[in-house]
């Protein structure tokens, strides 16, 4: 562990129902506010432990710091080369029927995560998305 101070960004979407419809909201969080290690893709989260309260979030993904996208299919806190075709998570084909070996993260958010996307499943009092006049 370095002494540098770490800080997760956590990317918050509205979810496809309720006031947040299409936005989303980035914030910073420091890592001894809450942890995220061990967590999984698919988890959710109280939103009280990171500061908004009666919210609850799931982890929809993520990505490292040299930025190799997360799979919900590569399972554990492992960093693989995969061999992936259409059009999935961290690869788009440049001809039909193209496949080509990438680089992903695994399924558990580990020590080396920088960024998560969150998905807002339940609203609380607050109001977390500001909509513009």
């Amino acid at each position: 562990m370095s002494s540098e101070k770490r800080v997760y960004k956590l990317n918050i979407s509205g979810g496809s129902e309720g006031p947040g419809k299409g936005l989303s909201k980035l914030i910073e969080i420091d890592e001894k506010k809450f942890r995220f290690e061990g967590m999984k893709i698919g988890e959710v989260i109280k939103g009280g432990l990171i500061g908004f309260p009666n919210y609850e979030f799931q982890i929809m993904g993520g990505s490292d710091e040299s930025g190799f996208p997360m799979r919900k299919d590569v399972h554990g806190p492992v960093k693989k080369r995969i061999l992936v075709s259409k059009k999935a998570i961290g690869y788009k084909p440049k001809r039909k029927g193209e496949k080509r070996r990438k680089m992903v993260r695994g399924n558990e958010v580990s020590f080396d995560m920088t960024l998560l996307n969150l998905k807002v499943v339940k609203y609380g009092e607050t109001e977390l998305f500001k909509v513009k006049e």
